[in-house]
């Protein structure tokens, strides 16, 4: 135990003073809030001008389509629509010709799919979707019209039924807005994916640099190798507990720097936006008191100690395949052989999740929930959701069974692995290692 603390010390310190781990700690929260911002005017400067031509045999759209900064409408006579057609082809400030024909009867059924959009290019498809709502509205209101309804009479009848889910069996706990739990659980659950695919790699590579640095061969003479691998494990977790404790302060600082010198004016200019005041019903407000009471019916404990536990369990049952591969070969391009044994389970996991929101307790849920392999990221995933406590307490009990059967089996491939150069490693040689070692 001593010598595990040792080398995982000693790992901490090392990886820690290296200048790209300051380098990345730091510039990582910036990187990705300069991503955010650089996506965000690319959308913006991806939308461009249009300029349509509206050709109205029935005369009825004139008033509905607005120019504005964006796009620019200019209406024509239906004598125009031949030779509009023809200097669509070559002109540089037409971008398409929009065609009502004439209306067959007094409900325009004929209208559905005769309505004609020429185009010189591809459109933009925000553009083309108001379009289509402009021409919807206009024909649903006339035929609201000609029927002799009223739009209260249609309020009225419209119905929309939301479910109030009692679950008895949890106390008599409502399930009132699944929403907000489908994106806290993926996310979490992108967190342990993210955490272990990034600091497991840099496992296998620390491995892998001492191992050709022939420095492993000297710290063997006075060390197991199996104490060696386990410090080398602990002490990355340190760095990653490290440096995701720094990402999250410094992202707090930046919210709180944000919301002192933005936040009043973010709020004032989105109350005076004409869309915030149409936005904000009486729905939407019920909406968002909804999953306010949501996220105050969750299971907080439970879902932290799921959380913790799965995440380092996960990591220490993956990262251990990472430190028996770096030991096992010699270059980066030998690992591509053996790494998908650990890609393929975390995809499938991965995946598995987004079909676990919609049935947490179906059969995918439950196996998905049983295999280690796939138990870290499914099981967080059905914390929000409630899960049999036998389920949960076999998981428990299969997990940290699989970690240290992997932790034995690594430190096996490993005591072979890390004094092996210039051969290449295939399964079979493995395998002799773990029977023989």
């Amino acid at each position: 135990m001593r010598n595990i603390f040792l080398v995982m010390r000693r790992e901490f310190l090392t990886q820690i003073r290296k200048k790209s781990f300051i380098i990345i700690t730091i510039l990582a929260p910036l990187l990705i809030i300069l991503a955010v911002m650089v996506i965000a005017y690319m959308i913006k400067m991806n939308e461009t001008n249009a300029n349509i031509a509206i050709v109205d045999a029935n005369n009825q759209f004139y008033s509905d389509f607005k120019s504005d900064r964006k796009n620019i409408y200019n209406f024509y006579q239906v004598k125009d629509i031949n030779s509009l057609k023809d200097s669509l082809i070559h002109s540089k400030n037409l971008d398409a010709v929009l065609y009502v024909p004439k209306m067959q009867d007094s409900l325009m059924d004929n209208l559905q799919n005769h309505i004609q959009l020429y185009t010189n290019k591809n459109l933009n498809k925000k553009l083309i979707y108001s379009i289509e709502n402009t021409i919807n509205k206009k024909i649903e209101n006339k035929r609201r019209i000609q029927l002799g309804l009223k739009k209260s009479d249609l309020d009225k009848i419209n119905f929309h039924v939301n479910l109030k889910i009692t679950n008895i069996k949890e106390g008599n706990k409502s399930d009132s807005n699944s929403t907000i739990k489908d994106v806290l659980s993926l996310s979490l659950m992108y967190v342990i994916l993210m955490f272990i695919i990034i600091y497991g790699t840099r496992v296998m590579r620390s491995i892998m640099e001492e191992k050709n640095n022939r420095v492993v061969e000297i710290i063997i003479s006075s060390i197991r190798p199996f104490d060696l691998m386990m410090g080398k494990i602990l002490g990355t977790t340190l760095v990653a507990i490290l440096q995701f404790c720094i990402w999250t302060i410094m992202t707090l600082f930046l919210l709180f720097i944000g919301q002192v010198f933005l936040g009043h004016e973010l709020i004032v200019n989105s109350i005076q936006h004409e869309e915030f005041q149409t936005l904000m019903n009486h729905d939407t407000e019920l909406q968002i008191k909804t999953i306010i009471d949501s996220l105050f019916e969750l299971n907080y404990p439970l879902i932290i100690f799921l959380f913790i536990f799965f995440f380092f369990s996960g990591y220490l049952f993956y990262s251990s395949f990472f430190a028996a591969i770096g030991a096992a070969v010699d270059n980066d391009t030998e690992t591509q052989q053996f790494m998908p044994i650990i890609v393929i389970p975390l995809l499938l996991g991965a995946y598995g999740c987004i079909t676990i929101i919609n049935n947490p307790e179906g059969p995918v849920a439950f196996w998905l929930s049983i295999i280690p392999f796939t138990s870290p990221m499914a099981i967080v995933t059905r914390s929000f959701y409630g899960i049999p406590l036998w389920q949960l307490i076999l998981s428990i009990f299969i997990m940290l069974a699989s970690v240290l059967l992997m932790v034995y089996i690594s430190g096996k491939i490993y005591r072979v692995g890390i004094l092996m150069y210039g051969k290449k490693v295939n399964f079979k040689e493995i395998w002799k290692w773990i029977k023989q070692s």
